[in-house]
């Protein structure tokens, strides 16, 4: 009676060991499925975007540099020239749609644009004090620090006392990209703050360049010439007609019209692919377009 109890419950125990094992190998060979069909996938997107989007944006960033080369406002760039999308359609049911505006930002009026941007490797301490989130000492230790000059603004995080909720404050402020000229036509207030302006001023100038429409005889069509300064020798005397400045305003504005720009040399410019009504990756190319040069590529 014992033996045979004995041996029931080694037989029970022998059928859940290869039930366990049974399970494993299952587990195993599911485990091996899904890698296989990850792999397929990234390999599907891959391959998508290397007979396609990546052609398409190659030739869109091409079209971009020749439209600049032949850009009928060379001497300058407004927010209405920068703020415009294009879409352009391609055979094979392909195209592609390219802007330079932050399609992700809250503010309408933002524009992804290198040359509206603080340029940490040639800002002063000063400047940059001024920044969200940062004050003098920690501005001293980024322009003293062996990390500078910086050849992406992340490493600004390596700095010694910059924590990541400082940087946040400012990241959208800067670049490190171009010569440190800002086009005054596109820059926001935040950064005319940090210029130093005040707050009078900087909305001064934000106002006239959405009501001041240029005045270029060389153009056939209003649109084209669009709105604000065409001329950086001239904005001193566009704003005190514009507006009454007082002593210190007009000086501010002096001393920083070795900054200021009407140009906007150092571009982000943003390309959309689309294969067979199927959007493909989103690149994001900072572009020198004088030089035909791609100073950074992104994709996502």
């Amino acid at each position: 009676m014992n033996r045979q109890f004995i041996y029931r419950e080694t037989n029970q125990g022998s059928i859940l060991v290869v039930c366990l094992w049974t399970i494993m190998i299952l587990a195993i060979l599911g485990l091996g499925i899904t890698g296989l069909v990850f792999q397929e996938i990234r390999f599907n997107k891959a391959y998508s975007r290397m007979i396609s989007s990546l052609p398409i944006a190659q030739g869109a960033l091409k079209k971009v540099f020749y439209l600049r080369e032949k850009d009928a406002t060379a001497a300058y760039d407004t927010w209405d020239e920068l703020n415009q999308e294009e879409t352009v359609s391609l055979c094979g049911n392909n195209a592609y749609r390219y802007f330079f505006i932050d399609k992700n930002s809250s503010d309408p009026a933002k524009i992804i644009d290198e040359s509206a941007l603080i340029n940490l490797n040639f800002a002063s301490i000063d400047v940059l004090s001024r920044l969200p989130g940062m004050d003098k000492d920690l501005a001293e230790t980024l322009v003293t620090c062996g990390l500078r000059p910086f050849s992406s603004i992340n490493e600004v995080l390596l700095v010694e006392g910059m924590s990541k909720d400082n940087f946040l404050q400012f990241k959208d402020l800067v670049t490190v990209y171009g010569t440190g000229k800002i086009n005054i036509n596109t820059a926001s207030k935040e950064v005319f703050l940090a210029l130093g302006l005040d707050k009078d001023t900087a909305e001064a100038i934000m106002r006239f360049r959405q009501e001041h429409k240029i005045e270029n005889p060389d153009l056939e069509s209003e649109e084209e010439m669009g709105y604000g300064f065409s001329d950086i020798n001239k904005v001193l005397d566009s704003l005190r007609s514009y507006v009454s400045l007082g002593l210190r305003q007009e000086q501010d504005i002096l001393a920083l019209l070795s900054v200021f720009s009407v140009k906007s040399e150092y571009l982000r410019f943003n390309v959309i692919p689309s294969s067979g009504g199927v959007q493909g990756l989103h690149y994001s190319i900072v572009i020198y377009p004088a030089t035909k040069k791609i100073l950074s590529w992104n994709e996502y």
